[in-house]
């Protein structure tokens, strides 16, 4: 467990060829490791920006947002420079409304680890205790082989929409 190839991106997606060179994820991540993020709820992150009933309340996608932040506090830092983690899934529940002013607190801990994959625990309260839970699994992936996919994809969208146009003045 824990050996990863250096082919630039995650079996998840399209995989990037990228050298042979090796790196054993338990040299820089373990289970067990955290961190925790804290943020006092602002109106920019409530409710009020969706269509529903709930206005000046914590909002789900803005817990879950926090909740992806702690979560690369606890991985990002320890990997090499050329490496970072990216979010795979998100399974995750929110169990109570928080009001504006508020302090949420969001821990993540590492609770396993696969060749390419890291799963995180989260948990995260305030002032009256729990408001969520759940699961996030994030991939360690090269930063060079996923922006250079993400280039070639634009690139390949440019390609695209100009043959569109050029359909369009026949």
């Amino acid at each position: 467990m824990g050996k990863y190839e250096k082919k630039g991106y995650h079996p998840a997606g399209d995989v990037v060829q990228k050298g042979i060179a090796m790196i054993d994820l338990n040299d820089f991540i373990a289970v067990g490791q955290n961190a925790i993020a804290r943020r006092v709820v602002q109106q920019s992150d409530a409710s009020d920006n969706y269509d529903n009933d709930f206005k000046s309340l914590l909002a789900t996608p803005r817990l879950i947002h926090w909740a992806i932040d702690a979560s690369i506090k606890a991985i990002d830092p320890y990997l090499p420079d050329d490496y970072a983690s990216i979010g795979l899934s998100v399974n995750f529940v929110h169990t109570a409304p928080t009001s504006l002013g508020m302090t949420v607190t969001v821990h993540a801990s590492v609770i396993a680890l696969t060749d390419h994959d890291v799963t995180l625990e989260v948990k995260a309260w305030d002032e009256q205790g729990e408001i969520g839970h759940g699961l996030h699994k994030r991939a360690i992936v090269l930063k060079q082989a996923v922006l250079d996919r993400a280039e070639e994809r634009t690139r390949l969208l440019l390609i695209r929409q100009a043959n569109e146009e050029i359909k369009g003045m026949r």
